[in-house]
C-alpha cells in the first residue's frame, strides 16, 4: 500500500512537474523567440503532448482511484481523485480544441490568429496547473 502511494505521488508529481514547466520556462522562452521559430517549436510540443499526457493524466487519475478504494474515509484522497478527474474534463474541453488546432497549423501561412490562440492556451493550462498543483499537494498529504 506504500508503495502504490510512493508510485502514483512519482507520476502525478513528474506530471504537474512537466505541466509547471510548460507554463513557467517553456512557453515564455518561446514567446520571446521570432515567430517562424516559436510556431515551429509549439507545433512540435502540441504533437508530442497530444500523443503523451492523454495516457499520463488517466494513469495519474486511475492510480489516484484505486487509493481512493483502499482509504474510502481518506477526504484528501477523495479531493485529489475529484480533481485529477475534473483536471482531465476540463483539459479536454479547454486546451485541447486550441492544442489540436495547432497541430494542423500551415507553418508557412499561419492563420492571423495563431498569438490569440497561444495565448489562449497559455490561460487554460495556467488554470489547469492550479487545479494539477492543488490534486498534488491533496495526494501528497492524503497518502
Amino acid at each position: 500500500m506504500e508503495l502504490l502511494g510512493g508510485i502514483t505521488i512519482i507520476v502525478a508529481g513528474l506530471m504537474v512537474g512537466n505541466e509547471l514547466t510548460v507554463s513557467l520556462f517553456l512557453h515564455p522562452t518561446l514567446n520571446k523567440m521570432p515567430d517562424d521559430v516559436h510556431a515551429r517549436v509549439v507545433q512540435a510540443f502540441a504533437r508530442l503532448f497530444g500523443r503523451v499526457m492523454p495516457f499520463w493524466y488517466a494513469l495519474t487519475a486511475l492510480l489516484t482511484l484505486v487509493l481512493v478504494l483502499m482509504h474510502r474515509q481518506n477526504a484528501l484522497l477523495i479531493a485529489s481523485a475529484v480533481l485529477w478527474f475534473f483536471a482531465i474534463v476540463y483539459t479536454v474541453i479547454f486546451p485541447v480544441p486550441v492544442n489540436n488546432r495547432v497541430t494542423k497549423w500551415d507553418l508557412l501561412r499561419l492563420p492571423a490568429t495563431w498569438k490569440m490562440e497561444r495565448s489562449k492556451w497559455d490561460r487554460y493550462h495556467r488554470a489547469r496547473v492550479v487545479i494539477l498543483l492543488a490534486a498534488l499537494v491533496c495526494l501528497v498529504f492524503g497518502a
